[in-house]
């Protein structure tokens, strides 16, 4: 009979770790610590779960930040917003969201945009 509380217990953790999930981003485009050799035409961040997007911005080494318009109004899974053409640099994107269960989430990725060197040295 030790086994029922056994089991019981085990359904609370479960559930308790299920309950407390929020949106966590699980890969992006371009993707965290990347470094790419074409300006992207948008940025896709995919999270865990669906997420309401409410902010969003970019920033090029130790320029001025800006913020990526326009940001989608509803809760996705996935979620793609267009860039600026992008020179070479090191960037920074900062976002925020809140998840279905009403947490508030943030964080940054970054990726270096390289120049591309076939057309700096003409063969």
């Amino acid at each position: 009979m030790k086994i029922l509380p056994l089991l019981s217990a085990l359904a609370l953790v479960t559930f308790g770790v299920t309950a407390s999930a929020h949106a966590h981003l699980q890969k992006s485009s371009p993707a965290d610590n990347s470094v790419i050799t074409t300006s992207p035409a948008v940025l896709v961040l995919n999270f865990s779960e669906a997420a309401r997007l409410t902010a969003l911005s970019i920033q090029k080494g130790s320029e001025p930040r800006q913020k990526l318009k326009p940001v989608p109004t509803t809760a996705a899974q996935q979620i793609s917003v267009p860039l600026p053409q992008l020179t070479p640099g090191t960037y920074s994107v900062s976002w925020h969201v809140v998840s279905d269960d009403g947490h508030m989430m943030s964080g940054t990725l970054h990726f270096t945009l390289a120049a591309d060197h076939a057309t700096d040295h003409p063969r």
